[in-house]
């Protein structure tokens, strides 16, 4: 999708203002594909989780035993001269290995395991929540540009009507039939259309950049969306919508892990405070050549086992101060998980509202576009027939325009809701 990114930057500096007809319309999908791709923050959440995978391997190293091993060459040996003539000759090469294991550490090792695991875990969650993030934000941009574009449709239709009117005024008023301030009232009711038009023009271009920096693209580049059916859903239920926020809800299940994370942290340290419990065997050998120090057959000759009991009595205060700091974070943690909790079920409830509202409104809205096209007509009719004022149907075409802008502003504000239920849910999709 990346191409279609470049195409459409490349089209809108070579093909000038012809370049958004040359560029194949876009759907919802495609721009969304295009805004994955192009994304920073998708991009950093990749490699976060990357890394925390990659972390989470060094997080098992306080349960599997650990192997060192070492060569060594004494660059100056000596003979050593004993009573009787004896010499002992020097042994300038020498071997060592070790293994040693943990058995016991107060669950400091295990606590960082998990902690590994759960880093993973969050880092999945951040990355979940940055691609919902950035989906919800293409629908949304995507669904004011196509409403721009459907309040441009209106203002270009009512101008049309507008000027339509002039000239049947214009005709009047030359046979005499209308006064000169019916001629004026209709220059003035053009003249707010054609204001309008250009605002409403304007709106789509702005639109239309928010777009553009949505699905990560110029946003001085030419773009042209497929202007799809829109179909209106229903309102999931509110049980339903709350459960899904608990479960599905990326932001939420972040702090979940956040929260996790900071008590097995605390856990962790206090284990530092218990005895440990490490099994250790050693053995090294040496010889006056190389190859007797590599003869790891010899090590056992020299070769001890020892358990070791570790007890941490006293550290300065360090260790205890470290676990109450730990705790203290958890304990911060839960907090934010409850203000985190609060604010998006108070989100969730908000947006179910005012889904509800607008659902009742649309269809009302649908009617009163109805009455006002048929009172429209019938104006038009009566003021040609001379039986109403200009004034009345100036009232009529404003009451259509009016009309057919908010149901249009009703129909979007719908679609922009529910890709916020969406989101809020964990339900978005691409």
């Amino acid at each position: 999708m990346k191409s279609v990114g470049r195409l459409v930057i490349v089209l809108v500096f070579v093909g000038g203002p012809l370049a958004a007809q040359a560029i194949p319309a876009l759907s919802l999908d495609q721009l969304i594909a295009i805004g994955l791709d192009n994304n920073s923050s998708i991009r950093v959440a990749e490699r976060n989780l990357s890394a925390a995978q990659a972390e989470r391997r060094g997080s098992y190293s306080g349960l599997i035993p650990s192997l060192q091993a070492s060569i060594n060459r004494d660059l100056d040996p000596q003979k050593i001269e004993l009573a009787g003539g004896y010499t002992i000759e020097p042994k300038p090469y020498s071997s060592s290995m070790s293994v040693s294991q943990t058995l016991f550490d107060g669950g400091a090792a295990w606590y960082n395991k998990r902690d590994g695991d759960q880093a993973v875990a969050a880092a999945h969650a951040r990355y979940d929540l940055a691609r919902l993030q950035m989906i919800q934000g293409v629908k949304e941009t995507y669904f004011r540009y196509l409403s721009a574009q459907e309040m441009l449709d209106v203002a270009r239709e009512a101008l049309e009507l507008s000027r339509r009117q002039l000239e049947l005024v214009e005709e009047r008023y030359r046979l005499q039939a209308v006064r000169e301030s019916d001629l004026l009232k209709a220059r003035v009711s053009k003249g707010q259309r054609e204001a309008d038009f250009h605002r409403a023009t304007q709106a789509l271009t702005t639109s239309a950049t928010g777009l553009n920096v949505a699905i990560g693209q110029d946003p001085r580049a030419a773009i042209n969306v497929r202007r799809d059916t829109v179909l209106i859903a229903p309102i999931p239920d509110r049980e339903l919508a709350y459960s899904l926020l608990e479960h599905n809800n990326p932001e939420l299940r972040a702090q979940e892990l956040a929260v996790e994370r900071a008590w097995l942290s605390a856990k962790a340290q206090r284990g530092v405070m218990l005895p440990t419990v490490t099994l250790r065997y050693s053995g090294d050998a040496s010889g006056s050549a190389f190859s007797d120090a590599i003869d790891f057959t010899t090590i056992n000759d020299n070769s001890a086992t020892r358990l070791n009991i570790y007890f941490p009595l006293f550290s300065g205060l360090r260790n205890s101060s470290a676990y109450k700091r730990l705790r203290y974070a958890a304990l911060a943690e839960e907090e934010r998980l409850d203000a985190t909790e609060r604010e998006l079920r108070r989100q969730l409830a908000n947006t179910l509202s005012n889904l509800e509202a607008l659902h009742k409104i649309h269809p009302i809205n649908q009617e009163v576009l109805a009455s006002a096209q048929a009172d429209m007509r019938l104006a038009d009719e009566l003021y040609r027939l001379g039986a109403i004022a200009i004034l009345d149907l100036l009232d009529a075409q404003v009451s259509l325009i009016t009309a057919r802008s908010t149901l249009v502003r009703t129909t979007y504000d719908i679609k922009i809701a529910a890709a916020q239920l969406e989101a809020l849910m964990g339900t978005v999709t691409e």
